[in-house]
Formats: structure tokens, sequence, C-alpha cells
């Protein structure tokens, strides 16, 4: 099985967007001249990337030299950096060949509390910004969770507030 890592960014109060989807609040941290929160050395460990479409629609990253894989309900086209995908996690995970061993997870919420469900996640990386908004759209979403044991095996702290945490499942 592949190692796979949920690396998200929420709000003090648990939000990961604001009510209406926007993730436009995140930009005034997105600064990766002054700090990248460890994201270019963690980027670097990947070969694979997952996302929810409507993740993949805010940011339309693209992932050159990664396997970069959308789910999505909707055909969507495929081509040789992107590929959509629908159906199971874990059907779709267990379907990965030998290249896929160390994944990103960017989410979104929906996406992540599948693979919570399934047992997929392997460590949870959390980047919680010293912003309140009050409400949006919740980083932990599913109502069928069980307790899920964590435990911390690094916390950071950063000068404009960040703190990172990051949990072993």
């Amino acid at each position: 099985m592949p190692n796979i890592t949920l690396l998200i960014a929420q709000s003090l109060d648990g939000y990961v967007a604001t009510e209406d989807g926007s993730v436009a609040w995140l930009d005034d941290f997105n600064n990766f001249d002054n700090e990248d929160y460890g994201f270019n050395s963690f980027y670097e460990s990947i070969d694979t990337v997952i996302e929810g479409n409507t993740t993949y629609k805010q940011f339309e990253a693209k992932h050159e030299g990664k396997f970069h894989y959308v789910f999505s309900h909707k055909e969507y086209f495929s081509d040789n950096s992107l590929k959509y995908v629908e159906g199971n996690v874990k059907t779709f995970i267990d379907g990965l060949d030998q290249q896929h061993q160390n994944i990103f997870l960017i989410g979104g919420p929906n996406l992540m509390s599948q693979f919570l469900l399934e047992n997929l996640i392997d460590s949870m990386i959390i980047c919680t910004m010293p912003v309140l908004l009050g409400a949006g759209i919740s980083l932990f979403t599913a109502d069928e969770f069980t307790k899920i044991e964590l435990k911390i095996k690094l916390t950071q702290s950063y000068a404009n507030g960040v703190v990172k945490v990051e949990y072993q499942l």
C-alpha cells in the first residue's frame, strides 16, 4: 500500500473555505518567498497527487513530473498530466501500481472524509491559519466517523501565526 498524506490548511475555527466555497482568505498566507511551511520539501517527496474536482478548480495547479488524479462525478478529459477518476477511493487506491508510493491528498473535505472512512490516510499535516472565518466549509464533514486515534509527530509554529501539526493515524 502507498503512503497517503493529507496536507491541508484550515482557519482557526476549522474551516477550509468560506460559505461560498472561496479560499481567497488563504492568499495572505501564500507568500512562499517568505515561508513555505515545509511544503517544498514535502512536495519533492511525493510522486502522486490526488484531489477533488472542487479543489482542482480552485487552484488548477499543474503537477509536472507527478501522477495527478482528480476525483469527479462528472466526465472530464484526461491527458498526460492529469487523469479524472471516479468511484470508490479504496478500489482506486487498491488498483494503483508500485509507481505510486507517496501520495499527496490535497482535499477537499468530502474526498478526505472518504479516505478517512476507508482508513487510507497514514498522516495528516494540518496548517492552521490565524484567522477566524465564523462560518464556511468545515475540514471534517463526515457524520459517520467513529473515534480515530491520532499521534502528534511534529508541531511547528511560524512568525506569522501559522501552526503546522503533523499527525500519524
